[in-house]
């Protein structure tokens, strides 16, 4: 049966926000694929909610995709659930995977993975499905879900995929997962750091320093350099060390620090920060594996 892997934005959190580009990509470690049951089904993993926000669009004729809802009411009626391992509340793209499935199995006429040039609609069609998640939401998730390939993402709203560069091209280098076990909404730190924009000196600096190096570290991965790669990603880490510090959980200020001071790896925030997973990036995995102890790096072997 079909699966729909989570969702991993590797560079450009809130940067986009500020005219950068961002690069997301699925997540194969972590997938959710329909399931049925005949016993009670957990509240959070329960879809009658969902499917009950669908119809109260539908009967407002609001909806963006015409979606086949007695089809979806008569399966949920028979047990059907989305079983997944996708970690809720870590920006992986647990609501996004699972949008992905119901835009897929059940739009009328769903948009195909390559007409690039809808993209902007299908966004918007998947972030009304996942706006029951959110209250509001750029459709991102579900369409990296949903296209299971790298996307190149633009400020105007504008997407294109991209192949992945297998991770065989690039000659050495690894990224690297940092479970902070906290879950966290996007929501607020968005807030956070719009609000500090406000400053001028604080936008000057992300408009000078880290929209430069989120671009570097774009080029740096598409091309498979992994030289340029860690350059870049260290060049992040420093700048979210000293401008989006409140976004690290205080637990991991220490290990981000070593890892700049050691040089054996660079932590930048994993989409919006303040829990959830932390993205890590090594030359050396046996050196990053022994500096980082106890922390257990989840090494992303396809990515």
């Amino acid at each position: 049966m079909q699966s729909y892997h989570g969702k991993l934005l590797l560079f450009g959190e809130h940067t986009i926000l500020k005219g950068s580009q961002a690069l997301a990509l699925p997540l194969p470690h972590y997938e959710g694929r329909w399931a049925y049951t005949s016993g009670a089904i957990p509240a959070h993993l329960n879809l009658e909610n969902f499917l009950s926000y669908l119809q109260k669009l539908a009967r407002k004729e609001g909806l963006l995709t015409e979606l086949q809802l007695a089809a979806f009411e008569r399966e949920v009626n028979k047990g059907l659930f989305f079983e997944s391992d996708i970690p809720v509340g870590y920006g992986a793209g647990s609501s996004g995977a699972l949008c992905a499935a119901v835009y897929e199995r059940f739009a009328v006429n769903p948009i195909a993975r390559e007409e690039e040039n809808h993209y902007v609609l299908l966004k918007q069609q998947l972030a009304q499905l996942e706006g029951f998640f959110h209250g509001s939401s750029s459709g991102t998730d579900p369409l990296i879900c949903y296209l299971g390939q790298a996307v190149l993402l633009f400020p105007d709203g504008h997407a294109h995929h991209r192949l992945s560069p297998a991770a065989k091209r690039r000659k050495e280098g690894q990224f690297f997962l940092l479970d902070t076990g906290i879950s966290r909404k996007t929501g607020p730190l968005v807030e956070l750091f719009l609000k500090k924009c406000g400053t001028e000196a604080y936008a000057s600096a992300i408009r000078s320093e880290l929209l430069p190096a989120t671009q570097a570290a774009i080029d740096s991965y598409l091309a498979a350099d992994s030289r340029g790669l860690q350059a870049a990603t260290t060049q992040i880490s420093t700048l979210q060390l000293a401008h989006f510090r409140e976004m690290i959980p205080k637990e991991h200020i220490g290990v981000w620090e070593n890892g700049l001071k050691s040089k054996a790896y660079a932590l930048k925030l994993c989409g919006a920060g303040g829990g959830g997973f932390i993205l890590g990036y090594t030359l050396d995995t046996a050196e990053a594996t022994a500096q980082l102890g106890p922390m257990a790096p989840i090494f992303l072997e396809k990515i």
